[in-house]
């Protein structure tokens, strides 16, 4: 339940976003889902299209003045409420209890921390969509997804790890699309994907696809933390392979 809206960018977009949101709240009811714990809500200057951050049985959502204005404020919706849903549940992607798992089983290079860090939400994500996705937003799906590697076209850097997670969230696009049957293996963004491999002297955005891909949907902690370590072991072989 939406309990509190205010708008810190003086827009007057309170009503919107509220309206937005009991829409998609609507259609995942539909599904059997609700969101349970009170949700307050914060229009912000942000970089980012949103957040919602969740704690002692209370979920903010932080919503961008960017995307109030966008077409997208649905999907942006739907996917905050997937995280809310999953944190609700315990699932293993959003557990406390995991993270600390994780912490202790899982080593991260020091140079790799930032790049594997936005890896890891990708698969945070992907539970996510699997829920944001029933809200009726697979149609739109492909535009945005292949809009995002068409944005790393010019992406590449001298930095070997920062080209790997290029390569990461490339991987995570397809592998998203592929998980809703959205598009097949002879799909014309795949070769978007893999010639900015080419052009970085990498070859593993299909290899981080097929993992995003068939991500378990309702993993133990054990499993979990045993993907977890799977993805950082193949960004660590990419990073140190020179494939040509």
């Amino acid at each position: 339940m939406l309990t509190a809206v205010l708008d810190r960018t003086g827009r007057n977009g309170s009503a919107k976003l509220r309206s937005t949101f009991d829409e998609v709240e609507g259609r995942l009811a539909a599904h059997g889902f609700r969101v349970r714990w009170p949700v307050s809500a914060e229009i912000v200057d942000i970089p980012i299209m949103g957040a919602t951050k969740s704690v002692k049985e209370h979920h903010t959502l932080f919503v961008s003045a960017g995307a109030l204005r966008s077409v997208a404020l649905d999907g942006l919706v739907a996917h905050e409420m997937g995280h809310m849903l999953l944190t609700e549940s315990g699932h293993a992607s959003h557990s406390p209890a995991v993270f600390g798992q994780i912490g202790k089983a899982v080593r991260i290079p020091p140079a790799a921390r930032s790049v594997f860090g936005e890896a890891f939400n990708h698969m945070q994500d992907i539970y996510a969509d699997d829920l944001s996705f029933l809200a009726g937003l697979d149609g739109r799906a492909y535009g945005f997804f292949s809009s995002w590697v068409k944005g790393h076209r010019d992406s590449a850097r001298r930095d070997r790890w920062w080209n790997v997670g290029v390569s990461v969230s490339n991987g995570f696009a397809l592998g998203n699309l592929v998980r809703h049957r959205i598009i097949d293996s002879e799909d014309k963004l795949w070769e978007e994907a893999r010639s900015f491999d080419r052009r970085v002297r990498l070859r593993s955005v299909d290899e981080f696809a097929r993992f995003f891909a068939a991500l378990p949907s309702d993993p133990k902690p054990r499993t979990f933390v045993s993907g977890v370590q799977a993805l950082a072991d193949s960004m660590s072989r990419a990073h140190d392979s020179r494939m040509f």
